[in-house]
């Protein structure tokens, strides 16, 4: 297939990098084979990039036939074209841009400045609502770049988690820096199995967590608090023994690693992924309450499971019998199983009658 030379100006989506984009300060912009969207585009323009390789003409992704699009509802299409939305988006593209930014230097120079991480979060957690946030980050579609604007997503969840459990200043700072840097060591990772769209093997996936020891590696003789290294390295340790890399008694596992990795899976769940469409949030919120009590911290999981729910009250939901109703009451028992109401007035706690399930957000 042949391979064109394309001013960014005239770059469409769904057209077809033919190779990676990178700058002219070697960041990595977007891999080789990736169907460009909207987000793509603003990246560029972003980086004032005055070209890229396209094959010559669009290309259907084989790895993405089985994936169905995600059908956009008319509140969604709503929100997204609000001025408050546009905003926001803006300002998250240029976020993720300063995470990329700030890698570089870490990889460059081996510094990293505290301040200016925590400056990228800082803005989207006082200028913006919580409700808000969790709604607009669930119409993000960014999987392409999953790096950077995933920590930056579990850098702006790990703060808000921490407001919840009520820590000081301190903690939830650190937790904003550790979120931001968790996965790092992603950035030594070769970029062809990282983004790979196929299955992985056990051999590629052995390889995958190594991302833990590197991104410690990374920032072990930073000046950071130490518990933000410990939540780089430790984050995927579990309670029950099943985790990575060190399988350590939890009691020695760092409370920012133990935020860290809650927020950290309930992002993977509510985005999209080349191996799965985003759960919508009450989806995700079962899943971690289903399979990841006694794995993850539970005072921590619980408070972030019910006031995750909260901020979806009011929210139009279609229900598995084709109602559409509206959730009136999170149930503090299991909070992804709420009291509805449906447009016909009928209440139904979904606790009680959980054969009924939401299926997905109007």
């Amino acid at each position: 297939m042949e391979e064109i030379r394309m001013n960014v100006l005239d770059v469409q989506e769904g057209m077809m990098t033919s190779k990676d984009v990178i700058n002219e300060e070697g960041i990595f912009l977007i891999p080789k084979d990736t169907i460009i969207n909207k987000n793509h585009i603003l990246k560029l323009q972003l980086y004032q990039m005055n070209y890229v390789f396209v094959y010559e003409r669009p290309v259907i992704d084989e790895a993405h036939k089985s994936i169905a699009p995600i059908e956009k509802t008319e509140k969604d299409i709503k929100i997204t074209q609000s001025k408050e939305f546009q905003g926001f988006i803006n300002k998250y593209i240029s976020g993720v841009s300063s995470i990329e930014k700030e890698f570089s230097k870490v990889i460059d120079t081996a510094s990293i400045s505290s301040e200016s991480l925590t400056g990228v979060i800082d803005s989207f957690i006082t200028e913006t609502t919580n409700s808000q946030l969790f709604s607009y980050l669930c119409r993000v579609q960014t999987a392409d770049d999953s790096t950077f604007s995933h920590s930056m997503n579990v850098s702006i969840l790990a703060t808000i988690l921490g407001k919840w459990l009520k820590w000081s200043e301190k903690d939830i700072n650190n937790l904003s820096v550790a979120g931001l840097l968790h996965d790092i060591g992603k950035t030594k990772l070769d970029p062809a199995i990282l983004n790979k769209k196929e299955p992985i093997t056990d051999a590629e996936y052995e390889y995958l967590k190594t991302h833990t020891t590197l991104g410690y590696k990374m920032v072990a003789q930073a000046t950071l608090d130490n518990g933000i290294k410990q939540a780089v390295l430790l984050h995927h340790e579990k309670m029950n023994g099943s985790g990575y890399p060190m399988k350590l008694n939890w009691d020695q596992v760092h409370k920012y690693a133990k935020v860290i990795s809650i927020v950290d899976i309930y992002d993977a769940l509510t985005s999209d992924r080349p191996y799965h469409q985003r759960y919508h949030p009450l989806k995700a919120i079962q899943i971690l309450e289903e399979e990841y009590y006694g794995v993850l911290e539970t005072d921590y999981l619980y408070v972030f499971l019910e006031n995750v729910a909260h901020n979806f009250l009011g929210n139009q939901v279609l229900l598995s019998t084709g109602e559409e109703a509206r959730i009136i009451f999170i149930n503090s028992q299991s909070p992804s199983h709420p009291i509805v109401q449906t447009k016909s007035s009928k209440f139904i706690d979904l606790l009680s009658y959980d054969f009924i399930k939401i299926e997905k957000f109007l």
